[in-house]
């Protein structure tokens, strides 16, 4: 994982698998991270990050479901900030929270498989539960037209009958003359 948003990275920053040569050499580059001093600017970070993750899975899902999976919580990240480039903080706090709870908790949902080691997220299993979703959605959603549908026949004829026995039960001869 590269743990940094892509518009910070240079072009010559290739990942362990884009670099020719041993995949097994280290980083020589320590990331340290220090938490702000005061809560309200924690408070603000997170406030911000909010903006940027979907609040439903159903949400969260969908995004993973365009995206090529195999893909990673660094990928994801980027998806969900693309546009607004925020601040480093905000990025950092999207990730975590993706990484720490989101992704873990599709993962035991079982809409996506997550490894929490290696950061890598694959949806193949949320295909198939996404349309396992939609198609039961799709035949309750067809069973209620279907009764609507029958109900609303039963009207018109039950209308129907009602009007022809009125009418055949008045002799519209007698109904004319009567009011001459």
């Amino acid at each position: 994982m590269r743990l940094t948003p892509s518009w910070l990275r240079s072009s010559t920053d290739d990942s362990p698998e884009e670099r020719p040569g041993d995949a097994e050499t280290p980083s020589e580059v320590t990331i340290y991270y220090s938490p702000p001093s005061n809560l309200s600017e924690t408070s603000g970070t997170a406030e911000r990050a909010a903006e940027f993750i979907p609040e439903s899975d159903t949400a969260l899902v969908g995004v993973l479901d365009e995206m090529h999976t195999p893909t990673t919580v660094d990928e994801v990240t980027d998806q969900l900030v693309q546009p607004a480039r925020p601040p480093i903080d905000t990025w950092a706090t999207v990730h975590e929270k993706l990484h720490q709870d989101r992704l873990p908790e599709l993962d035991t949902s079982g809409y996506i498989e997550f490894d929490t080691e290696q950061g890598v997220i694959d949806c193949q299993m949320s295909h198939a539960s996404t349309e396992s979703r939609l198609s039961a959605g799709f035949q309750w959603a067809s069973l209620r037209k279907l009764f609507f549908m029958l109900i609303l026949l039963g009207a018109v004829s039950s209308l129907a009958v009602s009007v022809l026995v009125f009418s055949t039960a008045i002799d519209p001869v007698s109904l004319v003359s009567g009011v001459l």
